[in-house]
């Protein structure tokens, strides 16, 4: 009966990847110009980044494109171990965010190419915890009350990261007009864990190693541009899941006990609905996005499947960590601004609610409530050479949890038979405050060959006053013009002309005055 606790090292394996934004996903990732827009990218996206959010906008590449993306995200988590006024502090946690694609077109209509990206990642936790209970300070050291205390403190840690291969074909359907595109996407994923557990009154600290591959997705989109200033943009990213397989590591009379383990971990439905507008001769681009993720239906719960020796078997219960996540509404605006020719400049505001249930939430989950983030970065454009980079902040209000929910109690309580078997429901929802801050800085490296053309125009006025000069300037003088004869319609009279002794006193007729000529 020792190895009941499992569900609470294993609930934070699937949860941990969650603190790092307002939903389970990164809003603004790849490539820096998106991160800089807030991840408003679904209608202006124009590099080999296009694979991860919209495919038809890769015809927004004339011949070949290869971006590279390095995005660092920074993570702060505050959250109870033992309830209210325990909370504790997780320092800043980093998890990079890679991506690497290359796009050619292959004909004037039809562009493929191929990448890889981190879909999301994390790795690691809070390092000095001291005490955990089910959301009462009280029982810490207590004789009765389920309860451990640390001396030293300890460290609990995950490692998390989701990864896609990508295979993208664009079509153009209208040339300047219509385009759609499809992204094929073969999911990799790994966690790790060493996380406190409790087994009926003992506790102690199990690790956790899974990994595997998913079944393939797809990203379908479709850019419109009414006119040339305007593009309308939708794409759909459909449900996939990653199956992972792996073991589960537990101290067991004085030995450590290898437990294999399997779990799926899914990722939802997407659906992404945007419009960009460009002006002021192509200076200025004002976009926005709607962004729906599917949760309710594919987070629900995560199962582990735990496949002991035969003699442990009826000892060892699956774990179920139920989620109850809601689905999740995205909105964010931005702008781009050339505020020289090579020079653009970007800012994006998001908002968006936090998918967590305060029922079933744990302090490796984001806060529920509302979210906002800001977001700001530039770039430098040399020939077909692309340098951009962005930085931004996520977060909102502390959720203050008074009550404990039903998931907060011993593992004894949330133990139930199924069949032959038991089936453990993984700790949440404990009371206390729960909060979490994020930043984001993103660079990416594109290079083009046949590289989109730049706006032409300076951003100063075309016309400008001479620029004034020290010396003084000689006046002058007017000159007047001479009169020019207006031609007439009628034929000139001929102009008798005075006998000369140089005509031997004849008299010639005159040429008659010619336009533009003196006479």
């Amino acid at each position: 009966m020792i190895l009941r606790g499992f569900g609470i090292a294993l609930l934070c394996a699937v949860c941990l990847p969650l603190v790092a934004r307002a939903n389970p996903e990164p809003p603004a990732t790849y490539d820096a110009r998106v991160t800089g827009m807030g991840g408003v990218s679904v209608a202006t996206v124009d590099s080999a980044a296009a694979l991860f959010h919209n495919p038809a906008q890769l015809d927004r590449i004339e011949r070949f494109a290869v971006t590279a993306v390095a995005t660092s995200l920074l993570v702060n988590l505050r959250a109870p171990f033992a309830g209210p006024g325990t909370e504790e502090e997780s320092g800043l946690i980093y998890a990079p965010l890679l991506f690497f694609g290359a796009v050619g077109r292959v004909h004037e209509r039809v562009s493929l190419g191929a990448g890889a990206y981190v879909y999301t990642g994390f790795g690691g936790g809070f390092p000095t915890v001291e005490c955990i209970t089910y959301g009462d300070p009280s029982a810490c050291g207590s004789a009765t009350e389920p309860n451990v205390v640390y001396d030293p403190p300890v460290a609990e840690e995950v490692t998390l990261f989701i990864a896609e291969l990508a295979v993208p074909i664009q079509v153009t359907l209208i040339p300047e007009v219509l385009s759609a595109g499809v992204t094929l996407r073969m999911p990799y994923g790994r966690q790790a864990v060493n996380a406190t557990q409790e087994a009926l009154g003992a506790w102690s600290q199990a690790e956790q190693s899974l990994d595997g591959f998913g079944v393939p997705g797809v990203l379908l989109g479709l850019s419109y541009r009414p006119i040339p200033a305007l593009t309308i943009a939708a794409a759909y990213r459909s449900k996939v899941w990653v199956d992972m397989e792996g073991t589960t590591s537990v101290p067991f009379a004085g030995e450590t006990l290898e437990i294999p383990t399997s779990t799926r971990w899914y990722v939802p439905h997407a659906f992404r609905f945007g419009l960009a507008y460009t002006t002021w001769r192509d200076r200025l681009t004002l976009t926005g996005e709607f962004r729906v993720q599917l949760h309710r239906e594919a987070n629900r719960l995560q199962r582990f499947d735990l496949e002991p020796d035969a003699a442990l078997a009826r000892l060892v219960p699956d774990t179920e960590a139920r989620f109850d996540w809601g689905n999740v509404f995205f909105g964010g605006v931005a702008a781009e601004v050339w505020v020289l020719p090579r020079f653009p400049v970007r800012v994006g505001l998001t908002v968006a609610n936090s998918a967590s249930d305060p029922n079933t939430m744990t302090p490796f989950s984001p806060p529920p409530g509302v979210m906002i983030g800001a977001y700001g970065g530039a770039g430098v454009r040399l020939g077909g050479l692309e340098v951009d980079f962005a930085f931004g902040w996520g977060g909102g209000p502390a959720y203050d949890k008074k009550d404990n929910g039903d998931l907060c109690t011993p593992a004894s309580e949330r133990t139930r038979r199924d069949g032959a078997g038991q089936i453990l429901t993984a700790s949440g929802g404990c009371a206390g405050s729960y909060d979490v801050d994020s930043w984001f800085m993103s660079l990416s490296v594109t290079y083009r060959v046949g590289h989109a053309p730049e706006p032409a125009e300076p951003l100063l006025p075309i016309s400008q006053p001479a620029e004034p000069t020290s010396e003084p300037v000689e006046p002058v003088e007017p000159v007047a013009a001479e009169p020019v004869a207006e031609p007439t319609s009628e034929p000139a009279e001929p102009v008798a002309a005075e006998p000369t002794e140089a005509s031997g006193g004849v008299v010639e007729d005159a040429p008659g005055p010619t336009l533009g000529t003196d006479g």
